[in-house]
């Protein structure tokens, strides 16, 4: 018998096994103990728990008793409880003792002396066993079983690990396995095509498991809006990304690890600097002058100002891209909204990791070539006009000087991750604790960045009605510039030496310097340099109270601050420097957001077949933003001090703050699992408009039935699911301004000695909400139990856009937010998962997306183009259209450049084209446009005994890039005095009449403006590229038990290793990234990278 209800033992928490790894790393050792720390500190609420055991002492004095009434006395002078066997406490001697203000572990061991029994503590639990039984728990063993289907077929193939480690085995071709376990292990068992089985490990030496066939991973819960619905119940577009698939970029940035991996979702790069992150478009672009960005929620509230969230962290990523499941986020949800679950602990859990990463990237070049001093001297030599040669052409010169200025620039840069993870926790308590190390050395030197991130996921039981959750993250990152200048990198001239014959550091302001801006950046990198560091820290507490099985009450509020500082220290012996005498720049800012949201939630069945859940709440969110900045001159050498400094040069700071008030609502009805229907109702008040246009409403309903549960498809094997769903509705969008209905008056100058305000921004009073009408039809499906398929057909409409509308000075204001028109996006998302094999030792399957999004401008205000730039926004054209003159050659008579020139009629209509070599003549037209025509990504997974191969690939077709770079370095002799670009293949130059050439003949001083903007410099931006390729092996279980481990993997990974592309540049997806769709001079290629992991489970 078991001398209460429970019988309960505790896992010890070995919270620094496996540090060692680090001990041959002096270097990072600081690191590694300061992510321990970090640790220790999050896991202090669970070590605290048993600080009782180590606190309390007792006085008793026993006189020959029984181990029973030892026990008895225990309980009666101290808070604890004790469980035991009767059976274990037969044969042990009477007991005498006598304890004098000693700990209760003191007691125990007296007490248990000489009886072959020993104890566990977890809270103010005592557990008694036998040594014997605590060494069972403790060593290994071997089961071995045989897996069959329902039918009593062996099944070979079958995974069978030990759940939470890298342990694990597969059946044989007589679904026979064998594998070494602990007491306590949980054994998993899992196989395409069936529902995983788990079996914990007690003192079985033989398990045999009957796995029956699986629903295809329709009932694994997905998050959705504020809540978690099953995959087969869902009436939304919901793109699910798990912890496995993020984990093959070796980026800071979350979005970075989402390239690829969800239909819809265009992700790419502006910049390849160390902690630059990418930009996300979920179903194309829906506003010319608000956010085109998604909303991020992150373990359910509404991501503000904190903590930087560390890829480490994430349990599970959903993204949400139709009304039907984004509208319950009103406002903030018409660009679609990635939710976020970040990693929590599980009853019974009780692993460490840790995980160290290291390795080396270079700058992508690409299809990209300077000129070195002989390519440049022959290409001077083609010059049209050779009598006309300036004042430095020194062909000797040239012969000796040959400066590689990207190479002077460039590096391999280094990068390493560290992390240390802790999940653990019992029945009442689990603990989730992250801490994370990153550091990068830029490719372009100069440049190193370094971040640390914690987190700490704690949730209490207080009984079966009342829960309380913690969640607390915290981030520092710091960067130190110094970086080497790109566009002197790519533009100076290889007949520059930088340097004196002594070795110092030439000016570029000394005559024999030929290049055009007459600067060596090297000159004033000696001493000037720029630094940023951002402290983020963000809280959460959460409580659920169960008021009836079916009615819930929930809570979650949260607090974030994130704290910047900026400084600039330019000295005075610098070019840059000298007018101020020295200068010192310092900035700093102060964000707070608020969350709070409170709901009541009903969940329940009817009679077995009617499933209904509704929830409705109320929704607060404030930010505020505290910012100064000032700049000091006259400054001493060395000093990095605004006081230090002689007066002020400029002073500045800034507030502004909104708040965003909402009402939810949302009712789910699934009737038998076959059909289903959804609803849901939001109104939004934000303080960004005037009282009369503050509140919003926003609705949406989707319905959905699973065919595949018909009677009549009973006789269709070969489906295995099949469901269509559809949906519309509601979601919008606010202006970017906080104030932007209001007049707005600068108070940054003075009249007279006196502030002076200055008109700027004019008021409306009647702007109002964006708005988006977003529909949606799909069919999910799976068939022969190996093919997966998805297909989505959608529309967006977007009403009322918000643009900021430059106004004529004679208003006296500068701009002013208006409503300006409608966008349509229209497209289709495809993803295709096959299983292609699936065997006993080898399998292989791949997922494939893609997705084509047409975007139109319906509407602009009265009709009327916007002109930005090299874009124009124009009724039926995409919003990323280009506005270029358009380039038509070169005229192989006399080797002038041409471009088109439209005649008109008297009324203004287009009735032809001519071709002139005159620029200014030439009319600017619509050509192209910078959003893709199809992108998507194929990810193939392969995995062989211990060995797995990811590799990732992404694709974009038909975008047009805006080369402009190629202005300065193809220039045809306009910038005689910057480095040219090597043509490319399939280019030719203009020589003689006759030549049918793609650039026309250089001349000293440019070519009848060959160079300014045109469709020239247009380029197909279309890409395949391996964006990762891993491999991976892990530790077989016979190793890991010699070593004491529960797991371990050793890995090894490329980014970026092949790119197929005809653009002419460095890399095609820097523009595409890019605000203006541009390549410039000074853009920051990607880098290609091989990282080496090691991973490791205590």
């Amino acid at each position: 018998m078991i001398n209460s209800k429970h019988y309960k033992t505790m896992k010890k928490n070995h919270f620094f096994m496996g540090y060692d790894i680090f001990i041959s790393i002096p270097k990072w050792l600081k690191i590694m103990k300061l992510l321990t720390f970090f640790l220790i500190i999050g896991a202090f609420q669970l070590t605290a728990l048993n600080g009782y055991a180590q606190t309390k002492k007792l006085n008793l004095k026993i006189e020959n008793s029984r181990l029973s009434e030892v026990f008895k006395a225990i309980e009666e002078n101290s808070d604890f409880t004790i469980f035991y066997k009767s059976d274990d406490l037969e044969l042990t001697p009477a007991v005498s003792m006598e304890v004098e203000n000693e700990l209760v572990t003191d007691a125990l061991d007296k007490a248990l002396s000489n009886t072959g029994l020993t104890y566990k503590i977890q809270d103010k639990v005592i557990v008694i066993l036998s040594e014997e039984r605590m060494r069972q728990q403790q060593e290994g063993r071997t089961v071995a079983g045989v897996v069959t289907d329902t039918s009593g077929d062996p099944v070979p193939g079958v995974n069978v690990f030990v759940k939470g480690t890298f342990a694990g085995t597969i059946t044989d071709a007589n679904g026979e396995y064998s594998i070494e376990v602990k007491r306590g292990d949980v054994l998993v068992f899992s196989f395409i095509g069936f529902e995983s089985n788990e079996v914990i490990i007690a003192d079985q030496n033989s398990i045999n498991i009957s796995l029956e066939e699986a629903s295809i991973g329709l009932d694994e819960v997905v998050a959705v809006a504020y809540s978690t619905q099953k995959k087969s119940n869902l009436t939304g577009s919901v793109a699910s990304v798990s912890e496995e698939e993020l984990a093959d970029v070796s980026s800071p940035s979350v979005s970075n690890l989402l390239q690829g991996k969800a239909a819809g979702v265009y992700v790419v790069n502006s910049s390849g600097r160390p902690g630059s992150g990418g930009t996300i478009r979920i179903r194309g672009k829906g506003s010319l002058s608000s956010t085109q960005d998604p909303l991020w929620v992150i373990d359910g509230v509404v991501a503000g100002t904190g903590a930087q969230l560390s890829p480490a962290e994430i349990e599970s990523i959903s993204i949400l891209k139709d009304a039907s499941a984004t509208a319950l986020y009103g406002s903030r949800a018409a660009n679609g909204v990635i939710l976020v679950t970040t990693k929590r602990a599980k009853a019974g859990m009780n692993k460490f990791s840790a995980s160290a990463s290291r390795g080396v990237s270079w700058l992508n070049t690409g299809n990209f070539e300077l000129m070195n001093s002989q390519q440049l001297y022959d290409y001077h030599q083609m010059f049209q006009n050779p009598d006309n040669l300036p004042t430095w052409w020194d062909p000797e010169r040239f012969q000796n000087t040959n400066t590689d200025w990207f190479d002077l620039a460039t590096q391999n840069g280094i990068t390493q991750k560290y992390s240390l993870s802790y999940l653990g926790g019992s029945e009442k308590i689990q603990a989730a604790i992250i801490g994370n190390y990153y550091n990068e050395t830029g490719t372009v030197k100069g440049y190193d960045y370094e971040r640390f991130t914690t987190r700490a996921n704690l949730d209490y039981k207080v009984n079966e009605k009342l829960s309380f959750s913690t969640k607390i993250s915290g981030s520092y990152w710091s960067d130190d510039n110094q970086q080497h200048s790109l566009y002197q990198a790519n533009l100076n001239l290889p007949w520059d030496d930088p340097y004196n014959e002594d070795g110092s550091i030439k000016t570029g302001k000394e005559e024999e310097w030929i290049g055009r801006d007459k600067s060596n950046y090297l000159y004033d990198l000696q001493w000037n340099w720029s630094r940023g560091k951002q402290v983020g820290i963000q809280g959460t507490f959460g409580m659920e109270y169960k008021i009836t099985p079916w009615l819930t009450f929930t809570s979650n509020n949260n607090i974030g601050y994130r704290y910047h500082l900026t400084e600039s220290y330019t000295d005075k012996r610098s070019l840059s420097g000298r007018d101020d005498n020295g200068s010192f720049y310092d900035a700093t800012s102060l964000t707070t957001t608020r969350y709070t949201n409170q709901m009541l939630r009903f969940s329940k069945n009817f009679g077995g077949l009617h499933d209904v859940s509704a929830f409705g709440g109320y929704e607060f969110s404030d930010y505020r933003y505290e910012g100064f900045n000032a700049t000091g001159k006259g400054l001493p050498t060395g000093f990095e001090v605004l006081d230090v400094t002689a007066e002020a040069k400029s002073v500045g700071g800034s507030k502004s703050e909104n708040a965003l008030q909402s009402l939810l609502f949302n009712a789910n009805y699934v009737y038998d699992n076959r059909y289903m229907g959804q609803f849901s109702f939001r109104t939004d008040g934000s303080s960004r408009f005037s009282p009369d246009k503050r509140y919003a409403n926003f609705f949406t309903f989707g319905v959905g039935w699973n065919i595949h549960r018909e009677n009549f498809m009973n006789n269709a094997e070969w489906v295995d699911y099949l469901k269509i769903r559809a949906s519309y509705g509601s979601v919008g969008n606010t202006p970017g301004a906080s104030y932007g209905y209001l007049d707005v008056y600068q108070y940054t100058r003075q009249y007279a000695g006196i502030p002076a305000a200055f008109p700027q921004q004019m008021k409306n009073m009647g702007m109002t909400w964006e708005k988006a009408y977003s529909s949606n039809f799909a069919v999910d499906a799976r068939f022969f139990n190996r093919l997966g398929v998805n297909f989505e057909v959608y529309s967006r409409n977007t009403s009322d856009l918000l643009h900021r509308l430059a106004l004529s000075p004679l208003t006296g204001f500068s701009y002013q937010w208006i409503n300006a028109g409608a966008i349509q996006n229209n497209g289709f998302e495809l993803t295709l998962s096959p299983d292609i094999v699936a065997n006993d030792e080898f399998t292989w399957s791949m997922d494939l997306n893609l997705g084509i999004n047409n975007n139109e401008i319906t509407e602009l205000y009265d009709g009327d183009p916007i002109i930005t730039g090299n874009r124009r926004y124009t009724e039926g054209y995409d919003m990323d259209a280009w506005y270029l003159r358009k380039w038509a050659g070169v005229d192989p008579e006399n080797g002038r450049p041409q471009w088109e020139k439209e005649i008109t009629d008297e009324e203004g209509n287009v009735t032809g084209v001519e071709l002139t070599s005159d620029y200014n003549e030439a009319t600017r037209q619509m050509i192209g446009k910078s959003s893709p025509d199809i992108f998507g990504g194929i990810l193939n997974t392969i995995s062989w005994k211990g060995f797995l191969v990811t590799a990732n690939f992404s694709f974009v077709k038909g975008v047009d890039v805006y080369h402009s770079a190629r202005q300065l370095f193809d220039s045809d002799g306009a910038y005689p005095t910057y480095n040219q670009m090597v043509l490319a293949d399939g280019w030719s130059r203009w020589q003689q009449p006759g030549d049918d050439a793609t650039h026309p003949k250089p001349v000293n001083g440019g070519n009848n403006d060959s160079n300014r903007p045109s469709s020239r410099y247009l380029e197909d931006g279309s890409f395949l590229r391996l964006r990762n390729l891993s491999l991976s092996y892990n530790v077989p279980q016979s190793v890991l038990n010699k070593l004491n481990l529960k797991g371990a993997r050793f890995s090894v990974s490329g980014e970026n290793l092949w790119t197929l592309t005809d653009f002419s540049g460095y890399d095609p997806e820097v523009s595409e990234g890019s605000a203006t769709g541009n390549v410039g001079a000074s853009s920051y290629p990607l880098t290609q990278r091989i990282m080496f992991g090691l991973n490791l489970e205590f």
